[in-house]
């Protein structure tokens, strides 16, 4: 029992450094949106405000008015939906594996992976919708609405590597690589995906505040 102890203690000095590591930089990714949602926040007030020097009467001295708020593309909302499924999918996932239960583990490892790809489709819609509402106008009003282009594109690159990470995932699931006592990378997993779930409500918060 004391030999069995002594050799699990390298082990477990490595699950700490590789969970300091990973809360460490979701800690940066988290840094860098809330950043991006309180610039974007900013400009978004700037643009909207009426010019101080502007003659009387003129559209930018109008304010407001002079814009056309951002429509929030519906494919959003559906891909809101499609990312919660994915992280439940995921947590199911965990659970099962922490159970030993390692052919429903894989089973809801290939629907979140199914989800994602769902989810990549859904939201291109909604990307050309948003670059379409970019380019809406010719005076240049709605340049703004390009961050928020960028911002949902940033995030997609995120869920993009979150998909190959799982992928990683299912192939060494597929390798019979965890068990009960060995799961750290599908902890990490999905704790990954739950953050994009975290992000990307209050992108789509800070999106309706700002129409």
């Amino acid at each position: 029992m004391l030999k069995r102890s002594l050799n699990l203690v390298p082990a477990r000095q490595e699950l700490y450094r590789a969970k300091l590591v990973f809360y460490l930089f979701l800690a940066s990714l988290g840094m860098f949106f809330i950043g991006s949602l309180i610039t974007y926040l900013i400009v978004r007030r700037l643009a909207f405000e009426p010019h101080p020097d502007a003659i009387p009467g003129t559209p930018m001295a109008d304010g407001p008015s002079s814009y056309v708020p951002l429509e929030i593309p519906l494919s959003f909302w559906i891909s809101t939906a499609l990312l919660l499924l994915i992280s439940f999918f995921l947590q199911k996932a965990v659970w099962a594996v922490q159970r030993q239960k390692l052919s429903r583990f894989q089973t809801w490892l290939n629907w979140s992976m199914f989800g994602s790809v769902m989810f990549f489709a859904i939201q291109a819609f909604g990307m050309y919708d948003l670059f379409a509402q970019h380019f809406s106008a010719d005076d240049g009003s709605m340049k703004v609405y390009g961050m928020s282009f960028t911002m949902a594109f940033i995030h997609a690159l995120h869920v993009f590597g979150g998909m190959v990470f799982l992928g990683y995932i299912i192939v060494q699931a597929r390798r019979n690589k965890y068990d009960h006592e060995r799961h750290w990378a599908v902890d990490h997993c999905a704790s990954y995906w739950h953050f994009l779930d975290v992000v990307w409500a209050c992108m789509l918060i800070t999106f309706v505040v700002a129409q």
